[in-house]
């Protein structure tokens, strides 16, 4: 494929002219363009593939890494999709003049929306965890991955139902892939459908107090999609044939994938660089950060990979699941107000408890703590006496290296 201006090329600039087209012919931009992001893509899948031979290193699994290893492929599919539709090569030829195939499977349906409907199911996630106190598995998992296949199978049902001439067409005269004003809209309007349901997930998430601050990444997440869907929707219909201008195809097509690549390494850049740094260190500090803030119990319920055999674990033993005895992160009586979670106040409150699912209630535990207590012994020994089965690796308690109570 050449990027000069050959003889066939003038012929098809004269041609698009004749039809009263301004069309810049497919240069030295369009091949910038494509080396600087096809060496983006060669870093993330680098970065990708250390994400999931490591994903077993605690701080790394509550990353969600096979989700965001899914995203990122998504992603490049998404960056194929748009080499094709906004012209940066030669649309010619049996496989690459086919338009259904690069503009709506790649571009859009395993491409953009993927992206933006996995994205969606991370905040559902940590929705599920941080506001619902609930393991984010089973009917979880299958309900919102439900949800998100059958509005994927309605709009290639559209798609397909639609004339070519209402949806996406090939144009042989100027070798290019046009869609009508009609598919644009309900393109973009599915996009933002699935970021605004993401962007309320947030707003449920704001009250995060966690040092992880998962709340302020999808934030800026949810920031930088609007803004680039602001502007995508404004160059498609101000713009309407914008892949024949080079600055204007170059912009957009740089524009949105630098920034989703961003928000990729927003999330991801923090634990795969200490994992790869200072691995035991950071795990170590991890794990501190976790029993400052109160929110161990949130991620041991939390199974980060819902098709994972293990859930994260605060031990240093990676994916090892470590329920706590009482006695080493309460008071005597049993009770710490950082644990404590209301049933009352959650939107899950009619499902399974949370101390079903790992999560001990810190309240009934006081009252069988008092209830419990033999006669000769103080609280903090009966109470951790009696409830020595909510171990489930019997450990002496400096094996988990967690700060003893006050005597």
């Amino acid at each position: 494929m050449s990027f000069e201006f050959t003889q066939q090329e003038k012929t098809r600039v004269t041609l698009a002219m004749l039809g009263g087209v301004k069309l810049d012919p497919i240069g030295h931009i369009d091949l910038a363009v494509i080396v600087v992001l096809s060496l983006v893509y060669l870093v993330n899948f680098i970065a990708v593939a250390f994400l999931i031979y490591n994903r077993n290193y605690p701080p790394l699994k509550s990353k969600y890494p096979f989700l965001m290893g899914t995203i990122m492929v998504s992603m490049f599919v998404y960056f194929l999709g748009d080499l094709v539709l906004k012209s940066h090569v030669h649309v010619r030829g049996p496989l690459l003049s086919n338009c259904m195939l690069f503009c709506v499977w790649l571009r859009i349906v395993l491409g953009a929306y993927t992206v933006s409907v996995l994205t969606t199911i991370r905040s559902y996630a940590l929705f599920c965890i941080f506001v619902c106190n609930r393991a984010f598995r089973g009917k979880y998992v299958y309900v919102s991955t439900g949800l998100a296949l059958l509005l994927a199978v309605v709009f290639v049902i559209v798609t397909y139902t639609m004339p070519s001439e209402e949806s996406v067409r090939y144009v042989g005269l100027i070798e290019m892939c046009s869609m009508s004003y009609t598919y644009r809209a309900i393109v973009q309007g599915l996009l933002w459908l699935v970021w605004l349901v993401n962007a309320l997930l947030n707003f449920r998430l704001r009250h995060i107090n966690s040092s992880f601050n998962e709340s302020r990444e999808m934030f800026v997440a949810c920031v930088c999609v609007f803004t680039l869907l602001a502007f995508n929707t404004a160059i498609l219909y101000a713009f309407p044939l914008y892949p024949t201008r080079v600055y204007l195809r170059a912009t957009e097509t740089l524009c949105s994938h630098l920034i989703a690549n961003f928000l990729w390494w927003f999330i991801m850049f923090s634990s795969i660089y200490n994992c790869a740094v200072r691995r035991t260190a950071y795990l170590s500090e991890w794990k501190d950060t976790l029993m400052r803030d109160g929110l161990q119990k949130q991620y041991q319920i939390a199974r980060t990979d819902p098709f994972s055999l293990t859930m994260v674990s605060v031990d240093s033993h990676v994916g090892k699941l470590v329920t706590l005895p009482r006695a080493m992160v309460t008071d005597h009586d049993g009770f710490d107000a950082r644990t404590s979670f209301s049933q009352a106040s959650s939107p899950c409150a009619d499902d399974v408890p949370a101390y079903e699912a790992g999560l001990w209630r810190p309240e009934s535990a006081r009252r069988q703590s008092v209830g419990s207590q033999k006669p000769g012994l103080p609280g903090a020994l009966a109470s951790h006496e009696s409830t020595s089965a909510t171990t489930v690796n019997e450990q002496p308690l400096e094996h988990y290296n967690f700060p003893m109570p006050p005597k």
